[in-house]
């Protein structure tokens, strides 16, 4: 009956409506039990609307007398104020039923009123009593054979045992109930008992069993058509598919729940189903389709003070941002996450002592009614005789001594539990300071100068002094890994005692194998005891020892993908407890150093680009002369080509010219003379001897070549 971690099922309005005309045709001695059918239908959606027709049909079962629907409607008002969260009232209307049940002897009743008292206890975490109240259901509803019934006591039993953390016996239950939905039929109580299932495989990390009972639900949820019900289903199996790493079909699953949940406007589902595709386009590395869900996720959950939701949107943004290397943004995110988890843990708190006091209300209206029952003996007894008469009141007496001792032992309870409850407050205090001065460090280094210009040897001094400061502790170092990787060396180290920086240490990896193989596989070492840890006693004989360190904490970082050293808290002379915000906030200086090694190589890099640029640019001029004087070479030497040109064709070319007509012309002439044909011969041989003549002198003197020097 008390359907706790059910999917929220949307109003069933046709069997409302049926039901409304019901009662219009029904006669008066049947309407109680219409009414009460009523009241059951709008138990959910419209709880007010179920104690008002619950009430008017316990009020005509009482005018009409009709004793078997007296129990009924007590139960559906106690329901109804369970899902409005009054607690008290609904023990109340149920213990009502539970009392009415077995006075009327309506064995029925009496196990749904058994079953609804089991489950309010389960949900404040009374587990003993829970687990009373559930067992007798169980027992009661099995002799009746009443499987619908049994079906909803069994989920009961099984969300106790998953809350104890006993999944064996959790999946048997849910089994055994999902076994009896599907003999009976109902559509909607199958899906119920399937998405179950699925939650409790999913919360076990059994993401293959978890996908079948959802997918299994998803399909029956077509036939019914009810698009609450199937968004919430599609989320649950686009969440199992992202665990899967199936990405592409998670999307798409996802996807096609968050258009159900826009359809029908149902503001409870739409954060979780934003924050779910936000998760999906963040392990595809869609970082900017993830920031967009994850802040519809944050606006939604800020409208229905969904802090939890509102939590791991921030989560997964600060993780986004730290991605993209977005250092401001991802330190607003941040702030926001530990702003929220720390709200949750308070309001964890606040609801830890009302739990509390539910349980001493409960025990005190369990006290009063056992002081009623005596009343009532010592009233018989009066009436029966003397006798009886002081038999009852020293049954009274004691009663009242034994109250008056429970009431006692109540009252130091209580006291210890508000001496818990301040101690706790405190704790958190403590914590909230705590965080909220690193986080004023953290932004004080994101402001540090020596980081943005990427002086490394000064930020290296200013991170592990402020470092040692904010977290006290004695001794605070960066270390920095050799090219070769054999050896690590400190670069900066800060006594806080001693206001001194120490000079470098280097530790080789021979040394310590097994410290040194711990700082690849761990992203922080967090060690209490390190004379006596399996990572460190390497060093008890020797660096410990001579250092007298006692606990340490060393948080790794990376550079371009590699790990390129850690920075190291040692706390001296007594063993140290590291808190979790000790390890919070040497994980963002480690983060914070990796940025300066960043920064200080990108100036690194910018300066040689900038000598390379200068170099290039004297190359350039040295260049441009040398163009220039071989160009100057070249023109002299097309002038003297020029000249030879000339030399050849002219000076050279008309002697020999001449010499080759007189040659021909005594071959075809034989008219001339021969001793004029020598003459021409001769003066032509004299004149191509002087012209070769003067150039040999000319090219022996090394001189340039011009027809002036040869005419």
């Amino acid at each position: 009956m008390l359907s706790l971690g059910l999917v929220c099922h949307s109003q069933n309005l046709t069997e409302i409506g049926k039901i409304k005309r019901a009662i219009a045709k029904a006669k008066e001695k049947d309407q109680a039990k219409l009414l009460s059918d009523l009241a059951w239908e709008y138990r959910a959606a419209f709880p007010d609307s179920t104690i008002y027709y619950a009430l008017k049909s316990y009020s005509l079962a009482k005018k009409l007398n009709d004793k078997k629907n007296f129990a009924r409607p007590l139960n559906f008002v106690g329901l109804a104020y369970f899902h409005k969260g009054n607690h008290l009232d609904a023990f109340d209307y149920f213990n009502q039923a539970l009392k009415v049940a077995e006075t009327q002897r309506d064995s029925l009743q009496l196990a749904h009123a058994c079953n609804n008292i089991g489950r309010l206890f389960l949900e404040q975490g009374l587990l003993p009593k829970s687990h009373v109240y559930l067992s007798r259901s169980s027992l009661i509803f099995t002799n009746l054979k009443d499987s619908s019934g049994l079906a909803y006591c069994l989920q009961s039993l099984a969300s106790y045992y998953k809350i104890n953390k006993d999944i064996i016996n959790a999946e048997k239950y849910y089994k055994q109930a999902y076994d009896i939905r599907i003999v009976q039929g109902d559509t909607r109580e199958i899906m119920s008992a399937m998405i179950q299932l699925g939650k409790l495989y999913m919360d076990n990390q059994r993401n293959d069993e978890a996908l079948h009972y959802f997918q299994r639900a998803d399909s029956t949820g077509s036939v019914i058509k009810d698009a609450i019900i199937l968004a919430e289903i599609k989320t649950l199996v686009a969440q199992c598919l992202m665990n899967t790493g199936e990405l592409e079909r998670a999307e798409k699953i996802a996807d096609e729940g968050l258009r159900f949940i826009k359809n029908s406007q149902n503001m409870r589902l739409l954060p979780g189903a934003y924050l779910t595709m936000g998760q999906i386009q963040f392990k595809k590395g869609n970082l900017y389709k993830a920031k967009e869900n994850f802040n519809r996720a944050i606006e939604i959950s800020t409208l229905r003070k969904d802090l939890n939701t509102r939590m791991e949107a921030y989560f997964f943004l600060w993780q986004s941002f730290k991605q993209e290397g977005k250092m401001t943004e991802e330190l607003d995110n941040y702030t926001q996450y530990i702003t929220l988890k720390d709200s949750i843990r308070s309001l964890e708190s606040i609801r830890q002592e009302e739990r509390f006091k539910f349980e001493m209300e409960i025990a005190k209206r369990e006290q009063e009614n056992e002081i009623l029952k005596a009343k009532a003996d010592r009233r018989i007894a009066f009436i029966i005789g003397l006798t009886i008469m002081v038999l009852s009141a020293l049954v009274v007496l004691y009663l009242q001594l034994r109250n008056r001792k429970r009431i006692l032992h109540v009252n130091h309870l209580l006291e210890d539990r508000n001496h818990e409850i301040k101690k706790i407050n405190n704790i958190l205090n403590a914590k909230n300071r705590a965080l909220e001065n690193h986080m004023n460090t953290l932004v004080g280094f994101s402001k540090n100068r020596n980081i943005s210009v990427g002086n490394l040897a000064n930020s290296a001094r200013d991170i592990v002094s402020i470092t040692a400061k904010n977290l006290k502790v004695s001794q605070a170092s960066i270390w920095v890994y050799d090219d070769e990787h054999k050896c690590i060396q400190s670069i900066a180290c800060y006594n806080l005692e001693k206001d001194i920086y120490t000079d470098p240490i280097k530790l080789r990896f021979e040394n310590a194998p097994h410290y040194f193989e711990a700082l690849k596989k761990e992203r922080i070492i967090v060690v209490d005891d390190a004379r006596t840890h399996h990572y460190t006693k390497e060093f008890a004989t020797s660096y410990f020892t001579e250092q007298n360190i006692f606990s340490l904490l060393d948080a790794t970082f990376f550079l371009d993908g590699h790990l390129k050293g850690l920075l190291c808290c040692e706390h001296q002379n007594e063993i140290r407890k590291w808190t979790t915000e000790d390890l919070i906030f040497a994980s963002s200086v480690a983060d914070i150093i990796s940025l300066a090694f960043r920064t200080a190589q990108r100036l690194e890099y910018e300066h040689r680009i900038k000598q390379q640029n200068k170099e290039i640019a004297l190359i350039n001029e040295g260049l441009e002369e040398r163009v220039k004087q071989r160009t100057e070479e070249l023109e002299i030497q097309n002038k003297r080509l020029v000249e030879y040109a000339f030399i050849n064709s002219h000076l050279l070319r008309g002697p020999l010219s001449r010499i080759l007509g007189l040659i021909n012309l005594m071959e075809h002439d034989n008219t001339m003379k021969e001793s004029e044909m020598l003459d021409l011969l001769r003066k032509s041989g004299d004149e191509l001897d002087q012209v070769i003549g003067k150039i040999s002198n000319a090219l022996n003197d090394g001189n340039p070549l011009t027809r002036k020097d040869i005419e």
